[in-house]
């Protein structure tokens, strides 16, 4: 089905797959059935339809210049990165994100990489871009409506919060330090700033509340901002998550009860929309074994 926009870019949605997704291409005529990319004569897509609606030649080829990669998972090829840290960058955003998106990058996002491009290099902003949505909003609604309590948001601005600088003095990234070029070793110390993330606002970017005195689900999980702590507050405060030990107990990065390590130092396999996922509970994420549709 071809619904059209504003743009008068045809939007195209696979009448096959849960939830009607959108495809990644705006060709009135595409075949569904077939290879979002190439449309091949004899690249009919195997059922239930692969997430990214692509064939395994196409999964393998960079997106902007058709050679072969190593990667099973596509990408672009080392030429392709290296020449443009810009498409480097974006091509770290979700397939799901951008599908949400309207297929295409909104203007704010490329906006907001050229301006982190001048502070950071392109491999950082790709690496906060997977932390942020591996541990925020790949089991999370991509968009909210407007209520009396809360602030909306639509999937542009979960894509501009996946780049936006940390709100903190120390200029870290979500409470951590990376290493630098001449001291490789020093990777991940906390800042001490914002006690390693701990006085972030929110953990990370979210809407705020309009009454912050009816906390939502999220904020009751969360600490209370730096400014709103009380000097006994703030020396008493202990960060409300347990940190994984693995690494020789030198890795420290957050994790959820029932686990001690975090999903990198456990090993766990990616699922195909590329969220970490607990092998001993099945074999994808939640969101995609209960078929959730994507927004």
């Amino acid at each position: 089905m071809i619904v059209h926009r504003n743009s008068n870019q045809p939007i195209v949605r696979c009448d096959q797959c849960p939830g009607r997704p959108i495809l990644a291409t705006h060709r009135a005529d595409t075949d569904t059935r077939k290879c979002v990319r190439c449309q091949g004569d004899h690249r009919w897509l195997s059922q239930p339809h692969p997430e990214d609606h692509l064939c395994e030649v196409c999964r393998r080829e960079c997106p902007v210049c058709q050679s072969a990669t190593d990667q099973e998972e596509g990408g672009l090829c080392r030429a392709c990165s290296a020449a443009d840290p810009v498409r480097a960058v974006l091509a770290g955003l979700p397939d799901k994100l951008l599908r949400a998106c309207g297929g295409g990058v909104p203007p704010a996002v490329l906006q907001t990489v050229r301006n982190e491009l001048l502070r950071q290099p392109a491999a950082r902003l790709t690496a906060r871009i997977e932390r942020r949505w591996l541990t925020t909003w790949a089991n999370r609604p991509l968009e909210r409506k407007a209520d009396a309590d809360n602030d909306g948001y639509r999937p542009d601005d979960v894509a501009v919060w996946l780049l936006a600088p940390t709100p903190c003095a120390g200029r870290c990234e979500d409470g951590w330090h990376p290493a630098p070029p001449d001291r490789p070793t020093d990777d991940d110390q906390p800042c001490p700033v914002c006690r390693g993330g701990w006085l972030l606002p929110g953990h990370g970017p979210e809407p705020h509340n309009h009454d912050d005195n009816r906390p939502n689900d999220y904020q009751a999980q969360t600490a209370p901002t730096a400014a709103n702590r009380t000097p006994a507050q703030a020396v008493a405060y202990r960060p409300p998550h347990r940190e994984c030990d693995g690494r020789g107990g030198t890795c420290g990065r957050p994790v959820a009860d029932p686990y001690t390590q975090c999903p990198t130092c456990m090993g766990w396999p990616r699922c195909t929309c590329g969220v970490f996922y607990d092998p001993g509970r099945g074999d994808a994420c939640p969101t995609c074994r209960t078929g959730a549709p994507a927004r």
